[in-house]
């Protein structure tokens, strides 16, 4: 009859290898040379996510949406803003680089990250105060970015901050163009070309 398990033990899986264990005197042996396996470990409660503030290149943000986030599809977005319905205003939380490739119409632009120059993007720290400082908390706000997920982060955060009634425009720019809705592009002055 074999002894109980140790109650410090783990049970293992049926689809984990088994692993041989040598017992050593800690007293009496010498340190045997270790191995040490890498191996992947997964949590099903949590989804990996970035730490706050810091995304890099190859960082993916989770599919799922934001708790308390409403989104709405480029069609309805849209709509509401050709209705005006209570005011509706457009954010586009793209960089000044992207927005200036082409935007929705009548949009205003509040980067919610920026480039820096060695090519990673960092959170913009002044992001929260330079919206309140173009939007009052109980004003509707569509908020869009290239694809939804950075207008989701900033939906996040403007909600926690108090603004009532923002929206994420889901897919983003890249929906909206994809759906042939308009669009604006920047054309250049004469004054911005001689700047270039």
């Amino acid at each position: 009859m074999a002894p109980p398990p140790h109650e410090n033990e783990m049970s293992r899986s049926e689809s984990a290898p088994a692993t041989a264990v040598k017992t050593v005197d800690v007293q009496t042996a010498e340190t045997p040379p270790v191995a040490v396996t890498i191996v992947g470990v997964q949590t099903a409660a949590t989804p990996l996510a970035p730490a706050v503030g810091v995304i890099t290149p190859d960082a993916k943000i989770a599919a799922t949406p934001a708790a308390g986030v409403t989104t709405v599809d480029v069609q309805t977005a849209a709509r509401e803003l050709q209705e005006q319905q209570g005011g509706m205003a457009y954010l586009d939380v793209r960089t000044e680089e992207e927005m200036g490739k082409g935007h929705v119409g009548g949009s205003l632009n509040v980067p919610y990250f920026f480039v820096t120059p060695q090519g990673t993007r960092e959170k913009n720290p002044r992001f929260v105060e330079q919206v309140a400082s173009l939007f009052t908390t109980d004003q509707h706000i569509l908020i869009g970015c290239q694809s939804g997920k950075r207008s989701e982060l900033a939906c996040v955060d403007l909600l926690a901050a108090g603004f009532m009634n923002v929206k994420n425009v889901g897919g983003g720019y890249a929906a909206w163009l994809q759906s042939g809705l308009p669009v604006t592009v920047a054309v250049p002055t004469p004054e911005s070309a001689a700047e270039i």
